[in-house]
């Protein structure tokens, strides 16, 4: 194997028995130890020339190589595997900044404020970043690394690199596949919602109608009074409220990219309400929003998640008498968000798995409501838990972390 003129020998590393770490996790004192322990006495000594070959087949099918920094003179050491993850001819003597370019801009962002903050602590770190050889074939690659000091002053940097390029693959097709649940969800929502949707969209417009045609009755008179005006006021009143409403359904059914802004929970949790609720004459709702906190989420993603909380709570009460009550409180991660209900509760039986797929307490339910919402908030790094309240009824809340303000809003009619 050929390796960097500067002398690095990734074998000798391996065994030599030098205490410096590698993310590899393997030092002479290790295989020393393992291999007395499979040794019977007087039985040879494996020699080094072993250890390497058993070094380029662990870095061969991990796909893992090691590399140093000396941050005296930004000088890098690499292993051939890493030579041949960025594309350069193995054994070439090469500077850091020689390789900055390959980085993909965020990735190379992200990497230097680690890479700094290492250094000033003597500590170590580990990130996921996207890296574009010379062939433009982009590669995803893990990088660990960790800082040697010497008085208190570190001197070089080393670490490994990972070829994940597979992984994260299989990871972005299942987020596009949960994310295609995510929308059949919607879709499968919304079908049950359609004719209560429709009902709801036609009393206002047909107030509207009324209305209207109130104000041409009296303006034909040639008096302009304060009836005319309160007539056309409602007119504008009632028109607005149908088109707010066939706008959530718009959003909430739309096949739309995912979307993270920052935005105001009250909101949100109005027009849940509005579309939860559509037709329920059985229900009646309050909710008790904390101060304003800033929350940056998918906002479609957390409306379909309360949406869907809200109505499961309808649903569970068969057409009885419901009240919904939606309250928050928050610490200084993250927020806690609760729907409670004054409805029958959840069986016993299914409490602990009512977030898994296809569990369903209802006739002709899928059971994957629960389960997608689940999906969502874990997606956004919260939780989501139900229990039975004392007094009857059922309470399921979900947390999601708080984030700094910044300068996304939600867009104009949201």
């Amino acid at each position: 194997m050929a390796y960097a003129r500067s002398g690095f020998d990734a074998g000798t590393a391996f065994c030599n028995g030098a205490r410096r770490r590698t993310e590899i996790g393997v030092d002479r004192a290790m295989t020393d130890d393992i291999a007395g322990g499979m040794r019977e006495p007087g039985q040879h000594v494996p020699s080094d020339i072993h250890f390497r070959t058993m070094y380029d087949r662990i870095s061969k099918l991990a796909k893992i190589g090691v590399w140093e920094c000396d941050l005296a003179n930004g000088n890098l050491t690499w292993t051939d595997t890493v030579y041949d993850l960025f594309e350069i001819p193995r054994g070439t003597v090469i500077n850091r900044s020689d390789t900055l370019h390959l980085y993909d801009e965020m990735s190379r962002g992200a990497m230097e404020r680690l890479r700094s903050e290492a250094i000033r602590d003597g500590t170590g770190f580990t990130i996921d970043v996207l890296i574009c050889p010379a062939s433009g074939k982009k590669n995803w690659i893990r990088l660990t690394a960790d800082v040697e000091q010497v008085e208190g002053q570190s001197v070089r940097i080393f670490g490994t690199k990972q070829d994940i390029s597979a992984e994260r693959a299989a990871q972005e097709k299942v987020q596009s596949l949960q994310t295609e649940l995510i929308y059949l969800s919607r879709m499968s929502a919304m079908e049950a919602m359609a004719s209560n949707l429709a009902h709801e969209v036609n009393q206002p417009l047909a107030a509207a109608s009324n209305y209207i045609s109130a104000a041409i009755g009296i303006a034909s008179s040639g008096t302009v009074t304060p009836e005319l005006s309160s007539c056309l006021d409602a007119a504008l009143q009632s028109t607005l409220r149908a088109g707010g409403i066939i706008h959530l359904v718009r959003d909430m059914v739309g096949r739309v990219p995912i979307v993270k802004i920052q935005f105001e929970l009250e909101q949100v949790v109005k027009e849940a309400l509005a579309l939860a609720t559509t037709g329920a004459t059985n229900l009646s709702a309050t909710y008790d929003i904390a101060p304003a906190v800033p929350i940056t989420a998918d906002y479609i993603q957390i409306q379909h998640v309360l949406a869907n909380l809200i109505r499961n709570a309808s649903e569970a009460a068969a057409g009885k008498p419901c009240h919904i009550t939606i309250g928050s409180s928050t610490d200084d991660r993250q927020i806690e968000i609760s729907v409670a209900d004054t409805g029958p509760g959840i069986a016993d039986d299914i409490l602990a798995n009512v977030f898994e797929s296809f569990v369903t307490t209802k006739p002709d339910g899928l059971g994957i409501g629960l389960s997608i919402s689940r999906t969502i908030v874990e997606a956004h790094g919260g939780h989501i838990t139900a229990k039975n309240l004392p007094g009857g009824g059922a309470s399921l809340s979900f947390t999601l972390p708080i984030t700094a303000p910044d300068s996304r809003s939600l867009p104009d009619g949201q």
